[in-house]
């Protein structure tokens, strides 16, 4: 049983709605979102959006939320609630620890393009540097290079990099390409023509990717004592400059037509099965499903905060936030279609190219150009940083409560961060390297198509058969005083896991597409598949060992007892705040026992 004592719990309720904002408000919101908003009909894909948040995102938040409050333990010990499924708990800290070490190769990006925003003249906007080609155009649509030129030093430094697709296929094409985007490929990455060019490391980017695992460490020192703190400022502020940047972005050129192409619906788009499916996956990824951060930040909640409250409340603030962001964007790609003369279908771009692409193009031609940069990427980096705390605290919070001589000592769990911090560190090399874009796009893509809803429907399934939905309402109302209302029953039993297996079947489909239009080396689909499967095999390798250890006559007994609770699971006496005032309900103490 955790001691809440001495594992902490959040100073107030803010510092814990903060950080749970960090957490589900990451870069997906900023660029994923709108882009995928504009492409599924506009306004009328907030209707397959908030179908799906009703289906699937409110309910599973509101699971992880209660029994992790409930327990007072992080989704690695929680799961003495049902040790035969330990592995799920396991596999979400694992999964938590492969994402935590190249999310932060994303902030790296940014820093690297912060740093640049200082620069008096900002080094994307213009054709007359090393690393330019003669298709270049300019920031303005200018062509400084001549296209029967080859700019023989341009050549030289490529090649010398190893990125051949760079130094010769841009120079024999007709086509024109961007000052951002040479800027994004040939002087940031560097990039190389595929995974099997890793190429060397690109030094600028291991500085830049240094700083946040140190800032990360300077957060998380204190636990959840000091990052709790730093969400005040890292969860707010970003606000403040999505809004200062939206009103700047209004007195531009064209961004009224921006703003049309993102909120005029396009009703027959709801006929479309993908724009359903992007919707839901969408509500998926932003919601923290399956991930165990929403579970570790509930774990230092007080007993008897109202964790329905929080449930129904952070998922609809991640809807508006993302929605507000897509305002933010489309608003500069209005303007950038106006001074490129193209329609917004030519200049809307997904993923690093919507952020390290198209923003930068745009701000590059405005007034005050490093300032409204600053200002971009400064936002980008703290959403990005808040919802790194959560993956780093997750790990942490993993292994300490594993660890009762870890858990109850702040001098070993300092020595734990930093310990975490130099492994993120080094395991994240690998994806600054010419290649790494590559790297990074393989990960992300197998682990989203086979992990993450895989987790998340395990942990649904079993806390709501195995150890039952009754037990379930019966801790909520114990925590607020009220049982919450019938309609979770279905959706935590039949509905939200067909759900999920609906989405994970589709999910698997794509990536199955992706593999045989591309062609893709079958080594390269190898280590997609293995890395993919990583946080999986934590739960049959736990349960054999969890039956392998059950007493029992017969394997039936042993897995009938090891779904059960191995350890006392929770007396309402002990685990109810002391400090709050008597309420005048009746807490009665409910135990369970094997």
């Amino acid at each position: 049983m955790a001691d809440s004592t001495q594992r902490g719990n959040w100073s107030n309720w803010c510092e814990f709605l903060l950080s749970c904002v960090g957490c589900m408000v990451g870069i997906g919101n900023i660029w994923r979102f709108p882009f995928i908003c504009y492409r599924s009909g506009g306004a009328a894909f907030l209707i397959p959006y908030f179908l799906a948040m009703a289906i699937c995102g409110l309910p599973l938040v509101f699971l992880e939320m209660s029994y992790c409050q409930f327990s007072n333990l992080g989704p690695g010990k929680v799961w003495v609630i049902c040790p035969l499924f330990k592995g799920i708990g396991v596999g979400m800290i694992v999964l938590t620890g492969v994402i935590s070490c190249y999310y932060n190769v994303v902030l790296s990006w940014t820093l690297y393009y912060l740093s640049m925003s200082f620069s008096q003249t900002l080094p994307w906007s213009t054709c007359d540097q090393i690393w330019n080609t003669p298709n270049c155009i300019d920031a303005f649509g200018a062509r400084p290079l001549s296209n029967n030129s080859i700019n023989s030093t341009m050549l030289v430094y490529n090649v010398s990099r190893g990125n051949i697709s760079g130094a010769v296929g841009d120079l024999t094409s007709n086509l024109t390409t961007s000052a951002t985007e040479e800027y994004w490929k040939y002087h940031v990455l560097q990039e190389s023509t595929g995974l099997e060019t890793m190429g060397s490391i690109r030094w600028p980017l291991v500085g830049c990717l240094f700083a946040p695992w140190v800032c990360a460490f300077l957060c998380l020192i204190k636990g959840i004592k000091s990052s709790g703190k730093v969400v005040y400022v890292a969860a707010t502020l970003p606000y403040f400059i999505l809004l200062a940047l939206l009103i700047r972005g209004c007195l531009l050129p064209g961004a009224v037509e921006g703003v049309k192409y993102y909120v005029i619906p396009r009703w027959e788009k709801l006929l479309e099965s993908k724009v359903w499916q992007d919707a839901a996956v969408q509500v998926f990824y932003s919601a923290g499903i399956g991930w165990g951060g929403i579970s570790t930040l509930a774990s230092y909640n007080k007993f008897n905060n109202n964790c329905y409250r929080d449930a129904m409340i952070l998922p609809v603030l991640d809807c508006l936030t993302s929605w507000f962001a897509g305002f933010v964007i489309f608003v500069y790609l209005g303007y950038m279609a106006h001074i490129e003369g193209k329609s917004i279908d030519d200049v809307v771009t997904s993923g690093p190219g919507l952020t390290f692409v198209t923003y930068p193009h745009a701000v590059a031609t405005m007034p005050l150009a490093q300032l409204w940069s600053v200002l971009f990427f400064v936002m980008l980096f703290l959403v990005g940083m808040d919802s790194q705390f959560v993956h780093i605290q997750t790990i942490i919070t993993g292994i300490s409560d594993a660890s009762p001589t870890i858990g109850k000592s702040s001098k070993y769990k300092m020595v734990l961060t930093a310990g975490l911090c130099c492994v993120g560190f080094l395991l994240g090399l690998p994806f600054v390297t010419q290649g790494g874009i590559h790297l990074l796009n393989l990960i992300d893509n197998y682990i989203a198509s086979i992990s993450v809803m895989l987790l998340a429907c395990f942990e649904v399934l079993v806390l709501s058969w195995c150890y039952g939905v009754e037990r379930l309402y019966g801790d909520i109302s114990i925590m607020i005083g009220y049982r919450p209302t019938i309609i979770w029953k279905p959706l935590w039993m039949i509905i939200s896991p067909a759900f999920i297996m609906v989405l994970w079947c589709f999910g698997i489909a794509d990536l199955y597409k992706k593999v045989l239009e591309n062609n893709t080396a079958s080594w390269i689909v190898i280590i997609g598949v293995v890395i993919g499967v990583l946080p999986l095999l934590p739960i049959p390798t736990f349960a054999i060992n969890v039956v392998k250890n059950m007493t029992g006559k017969s394997v039936t007994q042993k897995l009938r007892s090891s779904t059960k609770p191995s350890i006392k699971w929770k007396s309402v006496a002990e685990s109810c705040d002391t400090t709050k005032e008597d309420d005048g309900l009746l807490h009665v103490p409910l135990t369970y026992i094997n």
